[in-house]
């Protein structure tokens, strides 16, 4: 839902001569679409969306191509905290997870799902093996921070004081910006896993259809070359939050605005799926194997009509599933995780049993300590949630989502990271234990 996009490469394509047949007069070019994209849009204004009972789901046909929905993956007992998250009043609750109060000596920590039986992930030759990441036994702890600013210094300090380092870091890059290996490899050297966010925020510049058709190949070929070089695990994740309308690649429907960004675009799921499809066989072809695929969408309550499926490319594109949710307590909106994540938890494992991870989150400062806890509680007591990555960032036009915005924040987090099994070395994710070493 970030809107920090500091590396824009937003400067228009140049306007194509208009051509000239053989001896005749010079024919005009064709007219451009206009439009007139909000660059602050986000889901945070769609939260009101009102939709009536049992209204059918809002899809688009998938095609013969879609694959069946996937079994509901196993879920694991609550891990050590002090006492049961506070359950929302009203409204029917999940169940799945839950287990008795277990205090802070006696719980029992909760890994990770294993991978499932014979699983096997496609590694190009000379290429960094990233299948050992992608069934993480601990809980990873991803964290943003000012793009502007030194991203490693400012989670080592934050590390510093929470008492663990988080171990992804995430960055935002607009369509055309491409890929800096040196910067996946400091990330990566300082013990996080880097995180690259891609947008395309200008539909002059590029538009998913397009890039289903080919004509983008040349920068995705040049991208995928790029994390190819870096050679380190890359969590790679284009167009975050497309079931929403407030991006232009995100979708238009029935309940969105005409002037909505994604209706002015009008993007089909078809296309979606395909351009996620042929961006990845170009990465597999490259050889750049070593980015790991997140397919994210925005929590469904924004947009409680339009469906998931219509969007998934399918099990062989896809390494983690990823739903963007934020805590708004304040406004009377979304405040405990059955309430903001819970929902689209299900309605992911309707789609495929890959892991779940939860690549943006945040809240306001209505009763920090509180959803601190009942957050990190729901996280830690899922073992199909493998973790989550927090937009630590203080919005001068909205709110300070930082994780240490005040005394009273860090110290609950502080406490409640603490008691699961968060945290880990990224180059040895699969170990139980804490490495003190990689979390000073």
């Amino acid at each position: 839902m970030t809107s920090i996009r500091p590396l824009l490469a937003l400067a228009l394509p140049a306007v194509l001569a208009a051509g000239c047949a053989a001896g005749s007069e010079p024919v005009a070019a064709p007219e451009k679409t206009t439009y007139t994209i909000d660059k602050e849009a986000s889901g945070r204004d769609f939260y009101t969306e009102e939709v009536p009972q049992q209204t059918p789901i809002e899809v688009e046909a998938a095609g013969p191509d879609t694959e069946a929905p996937a079994a509901d993956p196993v879920t694991g007992p609550a891990a050590a905290f002090d006492e049961p998250a506070e359950e929302p009043a009203g409204g029917p609750q999940d169940t799945s997870a839950r287990t008795r109060k277990t205090g802070t000596s006696g719980g029992k920590i909760v890994y990770n799902m294993k991978p499932p039986r014979g699983y096997k992930r496609y590694n190009a030759p000379g290429a960094y093996n990233v299948t050992k990441l992608i069934y993480p036994r601990r809980e990873i702890f991803g964290v943003f921070t000012d793009q502007q600013r030194n991203q490693v210094a400012d989670r080592n300090a934050l590390g510093r004081k929470v008492g663990m380092q988080p171990n992804m870091i995430k960055s935002f890059y607009d369509w055309n910006n491409g890929f800096d290996p040196n910067w996946a490899r400091q990330i990566w050297a300082a013990g996080a896993i880097p995180q690259y966010e891609l947008e395309m925020q200008d539909p002059d510049v590029a538009t998913i259809a397009e890039v289903a058709n080919g004509q983008h190949d040349e920068f995705v070929r040049t991208l995928a070359k790029n994390i190819r070089q870096a050679n380190v695990p890359v969590v790679f994740s284009p167009w975050h939050e497309f079931n929403g309308d407030w991006y232009p690649w995100g979708y238009c429907g029935s309940t969105s605005k005409a002037d909505s960004n994604a209706c002015q675009v009008k993007n089909k799921p078809s296309d979606f799926r395909r351009a996620w499809r042929r961006m990845h066989n170009i990465f597999k072809a490259e050889g750049a194997t070593n980015a790991i695929w997140l397919w994210q969408a925005n929590q469904i309550g924004a947009r409680p009509k339009v469906g998931l499926k219509q969007f998934y490319p399918g099990e062989s594109y896809v390494d983690w599933l990823g739903v963007v949710g934020y805590y708004y307590g304040e406004k009377g909106w979304y405040h405990t995780f059955d309430t903001v994540f819970m929902p689209s938890i299900r309605a992911l494992k309707k789609v495929s049993k890959k892991p779940i991870f939860i690549p943006e989150m945040g809240m306001d400062s209505y009763n920090r300590p509180k959803d601190i806890h009942n957050f990190l509680y729901g996280v830690a007591k899922r073992s199909d949630v493998i973790g989550f990555l927090w937009f630590s960032y203080n919005k001068p036009s909205e709110i300070d989502f930082r994780i240490d915005t005040n005394g009273t924040s860090t110290r609950a987090f502080k406490k409640y990271i603490h008691k699961a099994a968060f945290g880990f070395n990224p180059r040895s994710p699969l170990k139980n234990k804490y490495n003190a070493r990689t979390h000073k």
